[in-house]
């Protein structure tokens, strides 16, 4: 017994330091990578929150950037004389209302009757009146002004120049800047710059958005102090555009340094920061994003110390388990022939005692355990069988209600419309089904689409959850259809190692004028009132990736029906076989012409009525959407 004993605390002991040695040593490496992964993630954040203002800022100058082109357009147009140039100037800042004014700069004496220095300005006195000023002279020398210089000279790839910001007078507000472009005339040559005046108001809100977002990222409220993290806009003499109120003299300094780009630590007040820093194309503008070391690290410092907390109970756990285990192994044996009856009786747990020497009962002792344990197995994979097998049929549930949960199912879809009615209804065959439907409205059209995945149950329902989610992205940024469907394609088509495809059928109605943009991936033909609507013969989606899918256009007139289908409807069987087919389709359409819920209500009860008692081999999805031009504006 004494030396079972020390035995039992021998191996203990060094369990015990295997443990322990193990231990700290994944506990140093779970740090280290948790405290890189916190580098990596601020890296991340600030990369996401650079590109997503330098995204919306970029937008925006592409957007004046394409106004800025119409308008010199108009100006080359009407450089025969100052009066002209005027009136083109006049005219563009009326359509573009949202400027602060608009100006041509020309070269020395291009109006020699105006003298050398020639620049026609028009601005808004108030929300109505226009005033026109000639800005240049010789006491504004504007030759010599550095947006003068950049304006004439871009380099490639650029359209135009972006100033620093300016206020016409000191502590006025809102600020200005201002985006200017060449002016050339007929020959090509440039004979000044157009200036598009701008406010910049809209600045301050974009950084308050991105900071918002962030802040709802990490958990913080909105009235969180800004010093935490925050972002900043300065051009290029270092000077606040938007953004936090100061910005350190040492960062101003670095991004002067490192031409504004890349991330880095810095010293800011005593407190370090993360900075990331970009240059914005087209003007000396920089992006800054600075991130408090608390937000770097903080969340790195509680997810390490929860895991410390956690391996060290566990470690725990599991030496007093093992020490229990070790004990129990090398107590004093208990007699075979008890615990064999016992397993005699049934009493597969019942523990058999060990032996030290290898002699004839220990190895009879082998031979019972091996048994016992063949039985234990035994009886374990019959109940792991019967559990597994229940516990897929409860997944197989779940993942049908969650497959029609991702389908349109409140109805009137949109109650506050008069200008269509649909309905759509969706029956798989098995638990789970291959078949989609979807819409939504968005700038006032309807995005609808319909289709058909090959093979059946889970493979199927996942391309079709693949699908409808490739839909709504899609179309959100789209409104051609046959840009969804190669987009949707591309997406499918990737990676595809089991060749599986999808029917599809995209619409696009323009509610106010009813004009339909449709394309047809190799899915039924649908029908416009009681005929079949003409369709090209496209692939189906995820064949192949180079495929480009081919557009039709129609006119819905008020009153029309438009009803989609998959072909588990025409092909639907009774018992003997037959299939319910397009005549018995187009009998159904003829007979109920009212709204789109009684058409695929009539449909499914003569489906059911024609397949009587046998069963359904496919999934039963219908749409049908109703035009009926009683037009409103409602933002959806």
């Amino acid at each position: 017994m004494k030396n079972k004993s020390k035995l039992a605390r021998r191996i203990t002991w060094r369990v015990i330091l295997i443990i322990v040695f193990f231990n700290v040593f994944i506990i140093g490496a779970v740090v280290a990578f948790d405290f890189a992964v916190s580098m990596l993630e601020s890296e991340a954040r600030a990369q996401y929150l650079l590109n997503g203002m330098t995204g919306k800022l970029e937008t925006i100058r592409r957007a004046v950037e394409i106004t800025a082109k119409n308008n010199v357009a108009a100006i080359e147009a009407n450089l025969d004389s100052p009066e002209k140039v005027y009136e083109a100037l006049e005219a563009e800042l009326r359509v573009n209302n949202t400027c602060a004014g608009c100006f041509v700069a020309f070269e020395p004496d291009y109006f020699p009757s105006q003298g050398r220095w020639f620049a026609p300005s028009v601005s808004f006195q108030d929300s109505t009146q226009i005033v026109r000023e000639q800005k240049g002279s010789a006491q504004y020398d504007y030759f010599k002004e550095e947006w003068y210089e950049e304006g004439l000279h871009l380099p490639d790839g650029l359209m135009g120049y972006m100033t620093d910001p300016y206020v016409v007078k000191e502590g006025s507000q809102p600020m200005l800047c201002t985006y200017v472009t060449p002016v050339c005339d007929a020959s090509g040559r440039k004979v000044g710059l157009y200036g598009l005046i701008m406010y910049l108001g809209w600045l301050e809100d974009a950084i308050a958005s991105e900071e918002s977002k962030v802040k709802k990222a990490l958990f913080f409220d909105d009235d969180v102090e800004d010093f935490y993290f925050f972002l900043q806009i300065v051009d290029g003499k270092g000077r606040r555009i938007a953004g936090y109120e100061t910005v350190n003299d040492k960062i101003i300094k670095v991004l002067q340094e490192k031409n504004a780009e890349g991330e880095e630590m810095i010293d800011v007040e005593g407190t370090p920061y993360y900075v990331g820093y970009q240059r914005l194309d087209g003007s000396h503008w920089t992006l800054l994003v600075a991130q408090h070391y608390k937000v770097v690290f903080l969340w790195g410092i509680i997810l390490a110390i929860v895991i410390l907390f956690f391996m060290s109970v566990g470690g725990l756990v599991i030496f007093f388990f093992l020490r229990r285990s070790i004990r129990s192994a090398v107590q004093p044996l208990r007699f075979l022939s008890d615990s064999a009856q016992e397993v005699a009786k049934g009493n597969f747990d019942t523990a058999l005692p060990s032996f030290k020497h290898k002699d004839e009962i220990a190895q009879l002792r082998d031979s019972f355990d091996s048994m016992q344990q063949s039985l234990k197995s035994y009886v374990k994979d019959l109940q792991e069988t019967t559990a597994a097998k229940a516990a897929i049929m409860g997944e197989l549930n779940v993942a049908h209600s969650i497959q029609m949960s991702m389908l349109p199912k409140t109805y009137p879809a949109f109650p506050e419309r008069t200008d269509l009615e649909l309905y759509g209804s969706l029956e798989p065959a098995k638990a789970v089904g291959g078949d989609l439907y979807d819409f939504f409205i968005r700038d006032e059209k309807l995005f609808f689409c319909i289709g058909d995945v090959s093979g059946k149950g889970v493979p199927a329902s996942l391309v079709m959850a693949v699908s409808r989610t490739l839909f709504r992205n899609i179309a959100y940024h789209h409104d051609e259809p046959s840009r969804i469907a190669d987009f949707m394609n591309a997406a499918i088509s990737d990676g595809n190692d089991e060749c599986m495809f999808v029917t599809l059928f995209v619409g696009v109605l323009d509610l106010p004028t009813g004009r339909l943009s449709y394309c047809n991936a190799g899915h039924n033909s649908p029908y416009l009132q009681h005929a079949m609507l003409p369709c090209d013969a496209n692939l189906p989606i995820g064949v192949t990736p180079d495929l480009t899918y081919s557009e039709q256009q129609t006119v819905l007139e008020p009153g029309t029906m438009l009803f989609l289908y998959t072909d588990g409807l025409t092909e639907a069987e009774n018992v003997r076989s037959e299939q319910f087919g397009e005549e018995r389709v187009t009998q159904v359409i003829v007979s109920h012409e009212g709204m789109p819920q009684e058409l695929v209500q009539a449909m499914t009860n003569a489906v059911r009525q024609f397949a009587g008692d046998a069963e359904q081999s496919d999934d039963l999805t219908m749409l049908a959407i109703k035009y009926t031009n009683n037009h409103q504006s409602t933002s959806l």
